[in-house]
Order: structure tokens, then sequence, then C-alpha cells
């Protein structure tokens, strides 16, 4: 009797096979009916051993054909099972026989990485500030232009600032501080603000603009042909109408109006922020000193080796009697008249605190956010500070000797005047 070789077909099969789950499983009902053919012509003699009984079973059914020789038997158990470990590596991989064992190779280290100048301030909660236009990024996180304009302190672009893990913000961690620290290799974007500009109306059509501003210090007041239109539109939900107040924020680039335009509305006003309506606040009654001395003697012995010496007091007719006091240790006096809250800025007093050498704060006239401020811009240029109780001559001379020998702002309490 004579049966029909599968081999060659099986081999076929095998070798087309895909790896897609579709080719496989037509390939293993394929392998699956060929075994049952085998199968149903096993004469069914003992199995004493199970290789080579199989090898003779199938030699005797094919003894008509060519026998399977060595080559081809290798192939076909190999398409059945898959080549061994050792015959899948290619020659070149293989292991030489030796007695020698072989030893891993040692892998080195890898050198730790040095961190970056951020992820040490990280460390101490200190995080750089990505001023926006309206808000700012810190730490990944967004903050609002309403978190950011309840603080007592601006903050802008390329700003190192304090976070408070355990004081919550609108879910967000507080912002404690402004630090002097500084990014190196990070360059501040500067960001222009039209501050106190009033809404108007634009003749024939829907969009309205800003031509000027309440304090007469922006580019809009430059020149009256300077304006800056804004579109409501480009604002859902600030329902905004001519005669509202805003503060206008735009990136400055040097273009003048070509930045501006490019802008967007950083803040709208309430109206008791600008209302000009109400009436203003009685000035505070100041006792008049009597037997003052006209003529100032030194009482102290230092050197102010021609250095600037800024007194900010609200005692207005003070401001200019306190300059002997400078003089005398040959310093360069520059009072600021604080007594009118409203004309006290933060940019003016940054500018101001920034020119200066020693800061001298008399806290006897003046509103407390003036004294923080003060505090804040001069930490932030690291300028010494001295506090003054009262607006006197020789408080502010006690001062500066603190300001200069680096002594506590204030004076101790048990310090006797002369």
């Amino acid at each position: 009797m004579r049966i029909y070789d599968y081999r060659q077909d099986l081999i076929d099969l095998l070798q087309n096979t895909g790896d897609d789950p579709r080719s496989l499983q037509q390939t293993l009902r394929s392998l699956t009916t060929i075994i049952n053919i085998l199968n149903h012509y096993d004469d069914g003699a003992p199995e004493k051993d199970s290789a080579p009984v199989k090898r003779h079973h199938y030699q005797t059914h094919t003894r008509h054909e060519q026998p399977m020789s060595p080559a081809a038997r290798h192939t076909l158990r190999s398409l059945l099972t898959g080549p061994s470990s050792a015959e899948a590596r290619p020659a070149a991989n293989r292991p030489a026989q030796s007695n020698v064992i072989s030893r891993p190779t040692p892998v080195e280290p890898e050198a730790p990485k040095e961190s970056s100048q951020e992820e040490r301030l990280a460390a101490d909660n200190l995080y750089l500030v990505h001023r926006k236009l309206s808000g700012a990024e810190i730490n990944h996180r967004y903050y609002s232009e309403a978190i950011l304009h309840h603080l007592h302190f601006p903050i802008e672009d390329g700003d190192v600032v304090e976070l408070d893990t355990q004081q919550q913000v609108r879910g967000l961690p507080a912002i404690r501080r402004v630090t002097s620290d500084r990014i190196d290799d990070y360059e501040p974007t500067k960001i222009s603000v039209i501050e106190y500009a009033e809404l108007k109306s634009v003749p024939g059509s829907d969009v309205l603009q800003i031509a000027s501003t309440m304090k007469g210090d922006s580019l809009l007041d430059q020149a009256p042909a300077n304006t800056v239109v804004i579109d409501p539109f480009k604002y859902p939900g600030r329902d905004l109408k001519p005669g509202m107040v805003i503060d206008f924020a735009y990136y400055d680039r040097g273009n003048g109006l070509k930045d501006a335009s490019e802008g967007s509305i950083r803040w709208i006003h309430e109206k008791q922020d600008y209302d000009t309506t109400k009436q203003p606040a009685k000035p505070k009654q100041v006792k008049k000193v009597t037997n003052t001395r006209h003529d100032y003697e030194k009482k102290l012995d230092y050197d102010l080796k021609q250095r600037t010496v800024l007194v900010i007091t609200g005692v207005r007719d003070k401001v200019q009697g306190l300059k002997p006091v400078i003089a005398k240790h040959h310093g360069v006096f520059h009072g600021l008249d604080a007594s009118a809250e409203e004309n006290v800025s933060s940019s003016k007093l940054k500018r101001e605190i920034r020119d200066a050498d020693f800061v001298i704060v008399c806290i006897d006239a003046i509103h407390h956010r003036i004294s923080q401020l003060a505090n804040h811009h001069a930490k932030r240029y690291e300028k010494p500070l001295a506090i003054a109780n009262v607006t006197s001559n020789t408080a502010v001379e006690r001062a500066v000797g603190r300001a200069l020998n680096g002594d506590p702002a204030y004076a101790v309490s048990s310090e006797k005047i002369d």
C-alpha cells in the first residue's frame, strides 16, 4: 500500500505561515488534518519508546517512497518545534567550548546627574515666576490675576517666589514673598501695563478703545492719536462697557503701539478703586512741635561718604527739615513725601529705592501699605532699611546709623534718646 508523502507540503505550509492570528489558525487546522490522516494508518504497534516507534511507524507506511533524509527530518522538526536555543544564535555569537568559566563584565555605575539651579531652589519651596499678560505660571500651575492682584507686593516675570504648601488659596499653595534669588540663564520677558485706562466707545462700531489713563504716565498719554482698540467679543463673560476702568498689559518688544495692539486686559477695576467723586480723606492733624531746633547738631559719629539716603515720611512740612541730618554726616539727602497715599505707587517706590543706598521709613504718618511696599522693594534690591517711629531729627539720625551698621530695622525699646 502506498500513501501520499505530506512532508514537502507540510514544509511549504509552515514556510508560508504568517504571524497574524488568522494565518496561524489556518495552519493549525491543516496540521491537525495531516496528523489525523497519519494516525489513521497507524498499525497500533506497542510503544516502548515513543520517538523510535513513531519514526519506524512513518517509515513503514512510506516504504515505497524515498526515505526522509536526516537533513529533511531536521528541517521538518525545526519548522514544527522551532530551532533550539543554541541553534537560534548566530555561529559568531556562540561561546567557544572551553573549560574556563566566563565572568560577567562588571557594569560601571552611572555618574550622578548634577541638579539644576531650579531644582535646588525647589528644595526650599522657591519657584520661578513665568508672568503672563493675565496671571502667572508658578511650579507648572496657573495663578489667576485675581490671586496676584490681592497680594501685598507685585510680582514680575523672572521673580523667584516662596510658596507656602501648608496654606492654600483657591486650591493653590499661597505665595509668601518675593525673594532676591534669580535664575542665571533666564531672560525675563518685558511686560508693560497701561494702568487705569477708561474704556470709551468708538462711534459707528461695536468695539471700544482706550486713549488715556488717569495717571497720565502711559504710552497712550504721549500723543492724542495713540489709541488701542478693545474688541469685547474677545472677552466673553466680562460684559465690557464704556466707562469701565481697566489695566491693559502687553509684551513690550520696543515697537510701541504695534506691541500694545496685541495686548490683553489684565484687570477690571471696581468703581471704588477709582471713584473720584467720593469725599477726600481729611488730613491728619499733626501737633506742632514747640521749641524746634533750627540749627541741627549731630549726636552720632558716622560718615556716609556721599551715599544717598532716601527718607520716606508722611509729614510734608518736615521733609526738607531733615536734610541737615544727612548733610552733617556727609550724605546726600533724598526725601519722599508720602502724605497722600494715592500719589505713592509701587512703581514709584521701586524706582526711588533702587536709586538709593539707604532707606529710612518714618511710620508715624504714612499708610501701612506704603511701609510694606518699601520693605518689600528694599529687600528685593538689597538696600539697608531702618524704621523711625517718629519724624524727627534724632529718630532719623539713629535710624541711618542702624542701617549703616546693619543693625535691626527697629530701635531697641530700651534705647535712650538724647
